[in-house]
Protein backbone atom coordinates (compact mmCIF):
# COMPACT_ATOMS: atom_id res chain seq x y z
CA UNK A 1 0.00 0.00 0.00
CA UNK A 2 1.40 3.56 -0.69
CA UNK A 3 2.38 6.08 1.92
CA UNK A 4 -0.65 8.07 0.09
CA UNK A 5 -3.07 4.91 0.80
CA UNK A 6 -2.12 4.60 3.94
CA UNK A 7 -2.63 8.21 4.97
CA UNK A 8 -6.11 7.99 3.33
CA UNK A 9 -6.85 4.88 5.54
CA UNK A 10 -5.15 6.96 8.70
CA UNK A 11 -7.64 9.89 8.28
CA UNK A 12 -10.65 8.27 7.88
CA UNK A 13 -10.13 6.81 10.57
CA UNK A 14 -9.68 9.49 12.82
CA UNK A 15 -12.75 10.73 11.20
CA UNK A 16 -14.95 7.46 12.13
CA UNK A 17 -13.61 7.53 15.87
CA UNK A 18 -15.30 11.14 16.33
CA UNK A 19 -18.86 10.41 13.89
CA UNK A 20 -20.71 9.55 16.57
CA UNK A 21 -20.22 12.58 18.16
CA UNK A 22 -23.15 13.94 15.70
CA UNK A 23 -25.90 11.41 16.63
CA UNK A 24 -28.81 12.16 18.74
CA UNK A 25 -30.12 10.10 21.49
CA UNK A 26 -33.42 7.58 21.20
CA UNK A 27 -35.72 6.21 23.75
CA UNK A 28 -36.04 2.51 24.49
CA UNK A 29 -38.63 2.03 22.04
CA UNK A 30 -36.72 3.59 18.97
CA UNK A 31 -33.29 1.38 19.70
CA UNK A 32 -32.69 -0.83 16.81
CA UNK A 33 -32.59 -4.90 18.69
CA UNK A 34 -30.01 -6.94 18.66
CA UNK A 35 -28.79 -9.76 21.17
CA UNK A 36 -25.59 -9.65 23.12
CA UNK A 37 -23.44 -12.77 22.85
CA UNK A 38 -22.15 -13.15 26.25
CA UNK A 39 -20.36 -15.42 28.34
CA UNK A 40 -21.68 -14.63 31.54
CA UNK A 41 -19.35 -16.24 34.42
CA UNK A 42 -21.54 -17.36 37.78
CA UNK A 43 -24.08 -14.66 39.28
CA UNK A 44 -22.45 -12.30 36.86
CA UNK A 45 -23.91 -10.50 35.22
CA UNK A 46 -28.10 -10.51 35.08
CA UNK A 47 -28.10 -13.28 37.06
CA UNK A 48 -31.23 -11.83 39.08
CA UNK A 49 -32.02 -9.44 37.28
CA UNK A 50 -35.33 -7.90 39.39
CA UNK A 51 -36.10 -8.06 43.11
CA UNK A 52 -38.52 -10.62 43.05
CA UNK A 53 -41.34 -8.50 43.88
CA UNK A 54 -43.54 -6.36 41.48
CA UNK A 55 -44.33 -3.76 44.48
CA UNK A 56 -40.82 -3.70 46.32
CA UNK A 57 -39.10 -0.73 45.84
CA UNK A 58 -36.38 -0.79 43.34
CA UNK A 59 -32.68 -1.78 44.65
CA UNK A 60 -29.46 -0.82 42.85
CA UNK A 61 -25.79 -1.59 43.79
CA UNK A 62 -23.80 -0.71 46.97
CA UNK A 63 -21.94 1.54 45.07
CA UNK A 64 -22.80 4.19 42.66
CA UNK A 65 -21.58 3.59 39.10
CA UNK A 66 -19.53 5.98 37.02
CA UNK A 67 -19.65 5.23 33.45
CA UNK A 68 -15.95 6.36 31.59
CA UNK A 69 -16.06 7.35 28.28
CA UNK A 70 -13.12 6.41 25.88
CA UNK A 71 -11.22 8.23 23.26
CA UNK A 72 -13.09 11.37 21.94
CA UNK A 73 -15.63 10.93 24.24
CA UNK A 74 -18.04 13.27 25.50
CA UNK A 75 -20.61 12.04 28.16
CA UNK A 76 -23.70 13.32 29.09
CA UNK A 77 -24.47 16.61 26.90
CA UNK A 78 -28.54 17.53 26.70
CA UNK A 79 -29.92 15.12 24.23
CA UNK A 80 -26.72 13.35 23.32
CA UNK A 81 -24.79 11.17 25.23
CA UNK A 82 -21.43 8.81 24.69
CA UNK A 83 -23.68 5.84 26.12
CA UNK A 84 -26.93 6.24 24.17
CA UNK A 85 -29.41 6.52 27.20
CA UNK A 86 -27.46 4.37 29.46
CA UNK A 87 -27.55 6.63 32.57
CA UNK A 88 -31.34 7.28 32.51
CA UNK A 89 -32.14 3.05 31.82
CA UNK A 90 -30.20 2.31 34.90
CA UNK A 91 -31.70 5.39 36.93
CA UNK A 92 -34.79 4.13 35.78
CA UNK A 93 -34.08 0.47 37.05
CA UNK A 94 -32.97 2.06 40.47
CA UNK A 95 -29.57 2.55 40.29
CA UNK A 96 -27.39 5.47 41.30
CA UNK A 97 -25.31 6.22 38.25
CA UNK A 98 -23.50 9.42 36.80
CA UNK A 99 -22.30 9.93 32.81
CA UNK A 100 -19.25 12.63 33.34
CA UNK A 101 -17.02 14.15 30.70
CA UNK A 102 -13.09 14.71 30.60
CA UNK A 103 -10.48 15.64 28.05
CA UNK A 104 -11.92 14.14 24.49
CA UNK A 105 -8.18 13.31 23.24
CA UNK A 106 -5.32 13.25 25.86
CA UNK A 107 -3.13 11.21 28.32
CA UNK A 108 -4.10 8.44 30.95
CA UNK A 109 -2.08 10.37 33.49
CA UNK A 110 -4.33 13.74 32.23
CA UNK A 111 -7.68 12.06 32.40
CA UNK A 112 -7.32 10.33 35.04
CA UNK A 113 -6.68 13.48 37.17
CA UNK A 114 -9.82 14.79 35.42
CA UNK A 115 -11.83 11.81 36.43
CA UNK A 116 -11.08 11.99 39.52
CA UNK A 117 -11.91 15.67 40.46
CA UNK A 118 -15.38 14.61 38.56
CA UNK A 119 -15.89 11.70 40.72
CA UNK A 120 -15.07 13.39 44.23
CA UNK A 121 -17.76 16.53 43.59
CA UNK A 122 -20.44 13.75 42.76
CA UNK A 123 -19.36 11.14 45.31
CA UNK A 124 -16.21 12.40 47.84
CA UNK A 125 -15.78 9.45 49.82
CA UNK A 126 -17.69 7.35 48.48
CA UNK A 127 -16.56 4.11 47.08
CA UNK A 128 -17.83 3.63 43.24
CA UNK A 129 -17.89 0.83 40.60
CA UNK A 130 -16.62 1.78 37.22
CA UNK A 131 -18.17 0.38 33.72
CA UNK A 132 -15.36 1.99 30.72
CA UNK A 133 -15.61 1.70 27.47
CA UNK A 134 -12.62 2.47 25.30
CA UNK A 135 -10.00 4.55 26.67
CA UNK A 136 -11.79 4.51 30.01
CA UNK A 137 -10.89 1.39 31.23
CA UNK A 138 -7.27 2.07 30.47
CA UNK A 139 -7.83 5.86 32.86
CA UNK A 140 -9.66 3.12 35.34
CA UNK A 141 -6.68 1.27 36.04
CA UNK A 142 -4.08 4.02 36.21
CA UNK A 143 -6.15 5.96 38.90
CA UNK A 144 -6.13 2.35 40.48
CA UNK A 145 -2.34 2.09 40.36
CA UNK A 146 -0.77 4.80 39.80
CA UNK A 147 -3.38 7.52 41.85
CA UNK A 148 -4.31 5.40 45.29
CA UNK A 149 -7.86 4.85 44.19
CA UNK A 150 -7.58 1.04 45.10
CA UNK A 151 -9.43 1.99 48.07
CA UNK A 152 -11.90 3.75 46.49
CA UNK A 153 -12.78 1.42 43.36
CA UNK A 154 -14.79 -1.52 43.76
CA UNK A 155 -15.35 -3.21 40.82
CA UNK A 156 -14.14 -1.87 36.89
CA UNK A 157 -15.91 -3.87 33.90
CA UNK A 158 -14.49 -3.22 30.87
CA UNK A 159 -15.61 -2.92 27.19
CA UNK A 160 -13.94 -2.69 24.52
CA UNK A 161 -10.64 -2.01 26.23
CA UNK A 162 -7.29 -1.96 24.47
CA UNK A 163 -5.59 -3.81 27.25
CA UNK A 164 -3.04 -4.77 24.63
CA UNK A 165 -3.48 -1.30 22.56
CA UNK A 166 -4.19 -0.99 19.36
CA UNK A 167 -1.94 -1.23 15.90
CA UNK A 168 -3.99 1.57 14.44
CA UNK A 169 -2.38 4.26 16.46
CA UNK A 170 0.89 2.39 15.93
CA UNK A 171 0.05 2.26 12.17
CA UNK A 172 -0.79 6.22 12.91
CA UNK A 173 2.83 6.73 14.81
CA UNK A 174 4.69 4.76 11.65
CA UNK A 175 3.18 6.62 8.93
CA UNK A 176 2.78 9.95 9.36
CA UNK A 177 5.64 12.30 8.95
CA UNK A 178 6.92 14.17 11.81
CA UNK A 179 6.04 17.73 10.56
CA UNK A 180 2.28 16.17 10.05
CA UNK A 181 2.36 14.84 13.32
CA UNK A 182 3.40 18.14 14.87
CA UNK A 183 0.49 19.64 12.80
CA UNK A 184 -1.68 17.12 15.13
CA UNK A 185 -0.73 18.20 18.30
CA UNK A 186 -0.78 21.67 17.84
CA UNK A 187 -4.08 21.68 16.73
CA UNK A 188 -5.16 19.38 19.72
CA UNK A 189 -3.51 21.65 21.97
CA UNK A 190 -4.97 24.49 21.16
CA UNK A 191 -8.30 22.76 21.58
CA UNK A 192 -6.91 21.41 25.02
CA UNK A 193 -6.14 18.21 23.67
CA UNK A 194 -2.96 16.04 23.57
CA UNK A 195 -1.29 14.17 20.48
CA UNK A 196 -0.55 11.61 23.62
CA UNK A 197 -3.72 10.22 23.72
CA UNK A 198 -3.14 9.06 20.37
CA UNK A 199 0.26 7.22 21.20
CA UNK A 200 -0.70 6.03 24.56
CA UNK A 201 -3.08 3.68 23.28
CA UNK A 202 -0.28 2.17 20.70
CA UNK A 203 0.22 -1.31 20.95
CA UNK A 204 4.13 -0.38 21.75
CA UNK A 205 3.00 2.01 24.63
CA UNK A 206 0.46 -0.23 26.65
CA UNK A 207 2.22 -3.60 26.69
CA UNK A 208 6.09 -1.96 27.12
CA UNK A 209 4.92 0.94 29.15
CA UNK A 210 1.65 1.10 30.47
CA UNK A 211 1.05 -2.45 31.46
CA UNK A 212 4.23 -3.26 33.56
CA UNK A 213 3.82 0.37 35.20
CA UNK A 214 -0.20 -0.54 36.17
CA UNK A 215 -0.31 -3.65 38.14
CA UNK A 216 -3.96 -4.96 39.39
CA UNK A 217 -4.82 -3.83 43.14
CA UNK A 218 -5.78 -7.23 44.69
CA UNK A 219 -8.43 -4.82 46.83
CA UNK A 220 -9.96 -4.11 43.19
CA UNK A 221 -12.70 -6.59 40.85
CA UNK A 222 -11.70 -6.49 37.53
CA UNK A 223 -14.50 -7.53 34.42
CA UNK A 224 -13.38 -7.40 30.91
CA UNK A 225 -16.16 -7.82 27.64
CA UNK A 226 -14.45 -8.42 24.53
CA UNK A 227 -15.90 -7.14 21.15
CA UNK A 228 -15.66 -8.35 17.96
CA UNK A 229 -17.75 -7.09 14.75
CA UNK A 230 -17.25 -10.01 12.07
CA UNK A 231 -18.75 -9.46 9.10
CA UNK A 232 -21.45 -7.11 10.23
CA UNK A 233 -19.18 -3.19 11.41
CA UNK A 234 -21.22 -0.83 10.78
CA UNK A 235 -20.32 0.56 7.50
CA UNK A 236 -18.60 3.50 8.58
CA UNK A 237 -15.98 1.12 10.32
CA UNK A 238 -15.16 -1.34 7.48
CA UNK A 239 -12.07 0.39 6.37
CA UNK A 240 -10.50 0.45 10.36
CA UNK A 241 -11.91 -2.89 10.52
CA UNK A 242 -10.28 -4.57 7.33
CA UNK A 243 -7.08 -2.57 8.46
CA UNK A 244 -7.03 -4.27 11.69
CA UNK A 245 -7.53 -7.48 10.89
CA UNK A 246 -4.87 -7.62 8.53
CA UNK A 247 -2.78 -6.55 10.83
CA UNK A 248 -3.89 -8.60 14.31
CA UNK A 249 -6.97 -10.85 13.61
CA UNK A 250 -10.44 -10.32 14.73
CA UNK A 251 -11.80 -6.71 16.12
CA UNK A 252 -14.25 -4.47 16.46
CA UNK A 253 -13.30 -1.57 13.91
CA UNK A 254 -10.88 0.17 16.09
CA UNK A 255 -9.50 -2.12 19.36
CA UNK A 256 -8.58 -6.12 18.85
CA UNK A 257 -10.67 -8.57 20.22
CA UNK A 258 -7.87 -10.95 21.39
CA UNK A 259 -6.22 -7.73 23.62
CA UNK A 260 -8.99 -6.35 25.05
CA UNK A 261 -9.59 -9.11 27.42
CA UNK A 262 -8.58 -8.36 31.14
CA UNK A 263 -9.23 -9.88 34.33
CA UNK A 264 -12.29 -11.85 34.73
CA UNK A 265 -13.35 -12.32 30.97
CA UNK A 266 -17.61 -12.79 29.82
CA UNK A 267 -16.42 -13.70 26.34
CA UNK A 268 -17.02 -12.07 23.39
CA UNK A 269 -20.10 -9.70 22.38
CA UNK A 270 -21.26 -9.55 18.65
CA UNK A 271 -20.72 -5.74 18.12
CA UNK A 272 -18.42 -3.49 16.56
CA UNK A 273 -16.75 -0.22 18.62
CA UNK A 274 -19.87 2.12 18.35
CA UNK A 275 -22.62 -0.72 18.79
CA UNK A 276 -21.51 -1.57 22.50
CA UNK A 277 -22.41 1.85 23.69
CA UNK A 278 -25.44 2.39 21.37
CA UNK A 279 -23.65 4.40 18.98
CA UNK A 280 -24.84 5.86 16.17
CA UNK A 281 -27.62 6.08 17.99
CA UNK A 282 -30.90 4.13 16.00
CA UNK A 283 -27.89 3.12 13.77
CA UNK A 284 -26.84 -0.08 16.02
CA UNK A 285 -28.06 -3.60 15.90
CA UNK A 286 -26.93 -4.37 19.41
CA UNK A 287 -29.00 -4.28 22.24
CA UNK A 288 -26.81 -2.08 24.39
CA UNK A 289 -29.33 -1.31 27.25
CA UNK A 290 -29.79 -4.86 28.49
CA UNK A 291 -25.99 -5.58 28.16
CA UNK A 292 -25.49 -1.99 30.87
CA UNK A 293 -28.91 -3.89 32.61
CA UNK A 294 -27.18 -7.04 33.14
CA UNK A 295 -23.40 -5.58 34.23
CA UNK A 296 -25.41 -3.23 36.88
CA UNK A 297 -27.57 -6.31 37.85
CA UNK A 298 -24.68 -8.77 38.42
CA UNK A 299 -22.84 -6.13 40.47
CA UNK A 300 -25.87 -5.96 42.90
CA UNK A 301 -25.99 -9.68 43.14
CA UNK A 302 -21.90 -10.00 43.74
CA UNK A 303 -22.12 -7.17 46.45
CA UNK A 304 -20.83 -4.39 44.79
Amino acid sequence: MTRACRLFVLLIALCLIIAPVGCRDLSEDEQEPGVPETNPGPGYPGANDDNGDDDAPLVGTKYPIVLMHGFFGWGEAGPLSYFAGVQKDLAAQGFEVIDPAVSAIHSMEYRAGQWADVINAAYAGRKINIIAHSQGGLDARYMISQMGWGDRIASVTMIAVPNQGSALADYAAEILPDPIEWMIDWVLNLLGMDWDGIIQISNDYVRNEFNPANPDDPRVKYYSFQTDCGNDCFFLLLPTHGLLESLEGPNDGIVPTAGSAYGENFGVLHADHWSCIGQPAGLAAFDHKTLYREIAYGLRDAGF
